[in-house]
């Protein structure tokens, strides 16, 4: 599997979409990143807007993944994956490194821009008093998103080994994603949790709800619960289908 994994990050060394996709979170970090002061209310830090634009980067959960998962597509269209097959690699390899590659990519494309920005604006804001706790932290925060990104990013994955297919997988999983990114952004003005409860445990809304300063037992179990079940249940399927489907 060590070959498959150098072959995926060799490619992505070099892919363009990769590189664009990275050229454009570092410039975004480094220029709105002061647009946020306005909005920073509890903490006027660097860690104010670490924590603000990670809470406001849902439009690149969908961006993204868009992109990241036209990367997978694309190993379905350009036979990339039947020539592993071919090559004698099983397919529970195969099926490993490109999780482990593709969601890897996926996490530092998200994280890229609220690190670049909080270290741009560490210059002007400091980066406050408690630099202990705020270590912590950050540690914590970039660990729920990683996983709470990853479980987002699962439902993109099974749409890839469902469909073989780029447009489909991209077109579908914009759509999947963008309709949650809706429900959440209007979930609590239209009163939706009262009557939908389930909408809190959406990975997207425990992202946010994982900026909290102070977390409670109950709401890191509800964070951890909702990245693990997503995350399994999505790959998992994902598995099924691509052990059993026949490769064209």
């Amino acid at each position: 599997m060590n070959n498959l994994m150098q072959m995926e990050g060799y490619r992505l060394k070099y892919n363009k979409f990769f590189i664009g996709c990275s050229l454009l979170s570092i410039i975004y970090g480094v220029f709105a990143s002061k647009g946020y002061v306005a909005d920073l209310t509890t903490r006027v830090d660097a860690i104010g807007i670490f924590t603000a634009m990670v809470y406001d980067s849902t439009i690149w959960l969908v961006l993204f993944s868009a992109i990241v998962a036209l990367l997978i597509g694309q190993d379905f269209t350009n036979r990339t994956i039947h020539l592993e097959v071919v090559a004698g690699h099983s397919r529970i390899k195969i099926f490993i490194s490109k999780c482990l590659i593709y969601l890897a990519v996926f996490n530092i494309l998200m994280l890229i821009s609220p690190i670049v920005g909080s270290i741009r604006m560490s210059f002007l804001l400091g980066w406050g008093d408690s630099w202990n706790n705020d270590v912590l932290y950050i540690l914590r925060v970039v660990g729920f998103s990683v996983l709470l990104n990853s479980a987002v990013f699962s439902i993109c994955i099974f749409f890839a080994f469902i469909f073989r297919d780029s447009a489909r997988t991209v077109s579908v999983s914009m759509i999947v994603l963008f309709v949650s990114a809706m429900c959440i952004a209007y979930a609590g003005p239209m009163g939706w949790y009262d009557s939908l409860p389930w909408l809190r445990f959406l990975p997207m809304n425990q992202i946010r709800t994982s900026l909290a300063y102070s977390l409670s037992t109950a709401q890191v179990s509800e964070i951890l619960l909702s990245g693990l079940v997503y995350l399994l249940f999505f790959i998992s399927l994902s598995f099924q289908r691509f052990n059993t489907c026949e490769l064209k």
